[in-house]
């Protein structure tokens, strides 16, 4: 499965950071194609939350829902995608301080299921690097002009 990382400095505090990341109500404002999260139980993030996330991809609505594997606040969240989901993936976030600001490292590791399995894969992985890199963007965007 290929691996797609890419990382971005932003200039909040790592605990600022994680608390923006780590809110599901959140997750919209920075995740590009996101349209909704969900997440169960309510309440904090611990190992075996689950996020269901809908999102647009070439025009279609998609579902996938990860578990969480490892949470460790301010400094790690990895979580893989279940059975039914439309992608097998695991993405693995890192918080790092890094002089005034966090180092935010982003990684996506997966391939298609379902009915995009069929996409051919130099889309699929082109899809995932655009995501990262996106994603990273609007973040950073989002939070450096809250600060």
């Amino acid at each position: 499965m290929p691996t797609h990382e890419a990382s971005i400095f932003i200039r909040r505090g790592v605990s600022d950071v994680f608390a923006y990341m780590d809110d599901i109500d959140r997750e919209t404002e920075w995740q590009s194609n996101l349209v909704e999260a969900t997440q169960s139980p309510p309440g904090p993030t611990a190992v075996g939350t689950r996020k269901e996330y809908v999102s647009e991809f070439l025009g279609k609505r998609i579902v996938n829902t990860y578990v969480v594997e490892v949470y460790e606040p301010n400094r790690r969240l990895v979580a893989s995608t279940t059975d039914g989901s439309v992608l097998n993936a695991t993405s693995d976030v890192r918080w790092t301080e890094e002089g005034d600001g966090t180092r935010v490292t982003m990684g996506l590791e997966g391939s298609a299921a379902g009915p995009l399995r069929f996409l051919p894969k130099s889309m699929i992985e082109a899809t995932f690097q655009r995501e990262v890199d996106a994603t990273l963007a609007r973040l950073k965007e989002c939070l450096e002009r809250q600060s």
